[in-house]
């Protein structure tokens, strides 16, 4: 999903979900997608029944739920269900291909031909590369690499958290003493605490902490992005309307609940769905984000009421996004259910590519009064090439300790990156090209606008204090301006009081502390450029 030209949802008082009209004929008529309704589970059961470990995507609930927010549509293709989403402008499939019947595993590689035929005719000729499978867990990737040799490319995709159940009833050990501490402080500090399933009478209260929650998330975490660079805004959004439709179908679906009140107030609810004999899954977890110690309270006590008998807890994948994965990390899970994407052709690298990097300088960093490079100054700015990573590794090398710099994979990725702008600074010496400094900046969707985030910036030992750094940053801001960008970001170590200078000085300002953002005890600030709202500054929704 990483089309920017995504939809845009509207932000009124309550989510209006998009309504999903039945898909265009195929050239094979048979093949008409319609959306997923409730009269379908019996035939989403039926394929998922052929999975010995279902995933957390892999239930008709999930289907349902993420029905609207994700554009998704299915239809019944060589007796096997295949389930469509056309989210972000391109076609896409949201799972493998599944069979409905034992006789139907020999017309596997068929079916995939034709899935990838229905995706290259929505898409068009010029983007057949946006054609892929997403969420493939590993007993049906070996399938279609038996049924399709050397046909498809893999990529990793984030998998599924499994936590042990009893582990986290009790939250012991060191390892969880911080969630316990916070549970029971939870228990000890509110008031008259009530634990029920979530009944008719609650929804309304329900429907009104889930907007608290997505509004306080998208303030708390404004620039954030996915691995993707899909705005965190946009997947609060499409989270919402997913809660929404679980709220809805609460009961009908015979799905587990259940709520946390404090002197009669609302502060948490969960919903989830017992995947198989062993193991339970959990959908949905908001709580309000003043209530300190609630996540963790209602997390252990549905593990402990709706699931006494089951070994382990499934919580889904991080979505790619790098506080979530650090949340899901800290419950310590005991095993990851891996998940791939397939393609025809390899996905750029535009997955993966973004995280956190503590960058621990081996010198003062950059001299924050230096001023920009002049005309005439022997130095270029020009966009990276692969041909540069040796030269860039070394400048890494020169700048930062070994832990923290950039290998020439992760370089070239970074050149390739559609979604990635890459300078070097190269001065000409002896009739050769010398680079002597780099930097990156992202490119990221959001729900109404787009912004950038300067990633990274490097300065060889020799050439610092000339500037370069300053101009490189004041260039990518060009660039994205260019591209009409006006807001951009930037994270920081809240020790590196030079760096925040230069950037202050270049129009950033800071707009959170972000506790251990790098590591324990290593905090960061977050910074803005274009501190106007971006309907302001004349971007588009």
């Amino acid at each position: 999903m990483n089309n920017p030209n995504h939809r845009s949802d509207q932000d009124d008082d309550r989510p209006k979900p998009t309504r999903v009209t039945p898909a265009k004929p195929t050239s094979n008529p048979h093949h008409t997608r319609t959306p997923i309704r409730l009269e379908d589970e019996p035939l989403f059961c039926a394929a998922f029944a052929s999975l010995q470990e279902p995933i957390s995507d892999t239930t008709f609930a999930i289907c349902l739920g993420w029905c609207e927010a994700l554009a998704m549509t299915h239809c019944v293709i060589e007796d096997h269900l295949c389930l469509f989403s056309a989210a972000d402008g391109d076609l896409t499939m949201m799972c493998p291909p599944l069979p409905l019947s034992p006789e139907a595993d020999h017309r596997l590689a068929a079916c995939i031909e034709q899935c990838f035929q229905i995706m290259d005719e929505a898409n068009g000729p010029d983007r057949s590369e946006h054609a892929r499978i997403e969420y493939v867990p590993d007993e049906v990737l070996l399938k279609i690499q038996h049924a399709m040799p050397m046909k498809l490319s893999t990529t990793a995709m984030p998998g599924d958290y499994i936590y042990p159940r009893q582990a986290m009833v009790d939250l012991a050990g060191g390892d969880l003493k911080g969630k316990r501490k916070l549970r029971n402080r939870f228990e000890r500090e509110q008031q008259d605490i009530t634990v029920a399933p979530i009944t008719d009478a609650d929804l309304d209260d329900c429907r009104a902490l889930l907007k608290h929650w997505r509004r306080a998330g998208d303030e708390r975490h404004e620039g954030e992005a996915n691995e993707r660079l899909i705005g965190t805004d946009i997947l609060r959004k499409r989270d919402e309307s997913f809660t929404l439709c679980m709220l809805e179908h609460l009961h009908i679906l015979r799905l587990d609940s259940l709520l946390v009140r404090t002197s009669g107030k609302l502060v948490a609810f969960t919903i989830g769905q017992r995947l198989t004999p062993d193991q339970a899954v959990i959908y949905v977890e908001k709580t309000d984000p003043d209530a300190d110690g609630a996540p963790q309270f209602i997390f252990s006590k549905f593990c402990e009421i709706a699931f006494p008998d089951v070994a382990e807890i499934n919580v889904g994948d991080d979505w790619g996004i790098e506080s979530l994965r650090y949340t899901k990390t800290s419950y310590r899970p005991s095993r990851m259910i891996p998940k791939a994407m397939l393609s025809r052709t390899t996905i750029p690298e535009v997955m993966g590519v973004e995280h956190n990097m503590v960058r621990t300088l081996r010198t003062v960093a950059i001299d924050p009064n230096a001023p920009l490079l002049k005309p005439g100054s022997g130095i270029t700015i020009r966009h990276a090439v692969r041909a540069d990573a040796n030269q860039l590794v070394e400048i890494e090398a020169s700048a930062f300790i070994d832990d923290d710099q950039f290998s020439a994979r992760q370089i070239k990725r970074l050149i390739d990156n559609p979604r990635a702008i890459v300078l070097v600074a190269e001065e000409q010496a002896e009739g050769q090209g010398r680079v002597l400094a780099w930097a990156v900046a992202l490119i990221r969707n959001h729900r109404r606008w787009r912004s950038g985030r300067i990633y990274g910036v490097a300065v060889a030992h020799p050439a610092k204090g000339r500037g370069i750094g300053r101009t490189l940053v004041q260039t990518l801001i060009d660039r994205l301006g260019d591209a009409g960008i006006q807001r951009v970001y930037l994270e920081v170590r809240a020790d590196n009081t030079p760096a925040m200078t230069l950037y202050e000085s270049l129009g950033f300002e800071p707009i959170a502390i972000l506790a251990d953002y790098y590591a324990d005890e290593i905090h960061g600030i977050r910074m803005r450029r274009g501190a106007e709202a971006p309907e302001q500054k004349g971007e588009k929704s």
